[in-house]
């Protein structure tokens, strides 16, 4: 993504926090519904619902808790280029996670808790420009994706976000 087109979208993003969830998001949930596979195409778009629709819950299985081991994998944002890496998770819920926007910026803190059949995590993050901002998150196992909010602190603002399991092309690992 070029620079121009980079700041013109986090320019749109401050200008409308809290929107609700994104248009990929639903896109991608149709898709899956349909049985399609191409979910890619809503992770590239960059459209928000207004302001006045109300959000979609994710579907959730209330059967079986999720095994905190399906958030090991690489996480791409909907709406941006920004990428969550997680290498491992302990028992403890401790997460070896590493945040990519698309430079490495510095992960003070990331946990995963599983409370009352809900998996969650929190991932701080602290580095210049990034004052503590943190992503609450929760996992959803029947689209395996990952929504929350953003706290932006530098800003003060929420923003609601989703974010996709990204499929690395063959060949390549995690770093």
């Amino acid at each position: 993504m070029g620079k121009k087109r980079r700041d013109e979208a986090r320019a749109a993003e401050r200008a409308t926090p809290r929107t609700g969830r994104r248009v990929g998001w639903l896109v991608a949930l149709l898709l899956l519904a349909a049985g399609g596979s191409a979910v890619a195409l809503a992770v590239r778009s960059r459209a928000r619902l207004p302001e006045t629709s109300t959000s979609i819950a994710p579907a959730r299985s209330p059967s079986v808790p999720p095994d905190p081991q399906k958030l090991v994998g690489r996480w791409l944002r909907n709406d941006y280029d920004y990428m969550i890496v997680i290498r491992s998770v302990a028992p403890d819920g401790m997460i070896d996670a590493q945040y990519l926007n698309p430079q490495p910026i510095r992960v003070s803190r990331a946990e995963a808790q599983l409370k009352g059949g809900e998996l969650s995590l929190l991932v701080e993050l602290r580095d210049q420009g990034y004052p503590g901002s943190y992503y609450t998150l929760s996992y959803d196992p029947v689209g395996d994706n990952l929504y929350g909010v953003y706290h932006h602190l530098g800003r003060r603002q929420d923003f609601d976000v989703t974010f996709f399991r990204f499929a690395e092309p063959e060949g390549k690992a995690l770093r």
